[in-house]
């Protein structure tokens, strides 16, 4: 086939390379204060570096839980949270994201990520009220669905298990 000129309506461009994300595991449990918050402030940070962030509440999703653990290794005992990833690539923790922030270095680890879009209003989410998560549209937050035809109840494959599925508005 004849390669044709940038300038040609019909070129195929290259698909422009796909922006990292920034994900934090954290939680939104007040059980103990240190961990509570070193979460808000992790994500306080990273929203002031302008950058979208993908923000998953292991408190509120076993799944994130269950992830985080295969993303480090399967560490068997715990571990502390937030934790924070660029990519696949991990940052750190609490500890390690202020350091960076207080050395101006993670405005540069950044530079490549999805930037945050300008919020208006009051900046929370409509659907959520920035708690990330809404009642399951098919079960109605109970986890279960009734078949009438069988008569007989069976677990809703659409939410987790406190019947609830990620923000479609502000979950990504």
């Amino acid at each position: 086939m004849q390669e044709l000129s940038p300038s040609h309506p019909y070129h195929l461009k290259k698909p422009a390379k796909e922006k990292d994300r920034v994900i934090v595991y954290f939680t939104s449990l007040r059980g103990v204060r240190k961990t509570y918050e070193d979460s808000c402030y992790v994500r306080v940070i990273l929203k002031g570096a302008g950058v979208r962030v993908d923000e998953r509440d292991v408190s509120m999703h076993s799944g994130f839980k269950e992830e985080l653990k295969q993303l480090l290794g399967g560490c068997g005992g715990g571990f502390s949270l937030p934790r924070v990833f660029i990519g696949k690539k991990y940052i750190g923790g609490a500890e390690e994201v202020r350091r960076l922030h207080e050395e101006g270095q993670l405005e540069k680890a950044v530079e490549g990520c999805e930037q945050a879009e300008a919020e208006d209003g009051g900046g929370s989410c409509e659907a959520c009220g920035d708690i990330r998560f809404v009642p399951c549209e098919t079960c109605n937050g109970s986890c279960k669905i009734y078949y009438e035809e069988e008569e007989e109840e069976d677990r809703c494959p659409d939410c987790n298990e406190n019947g609830l599925i990620r923000c479609p508005i502000c979950c990504y």
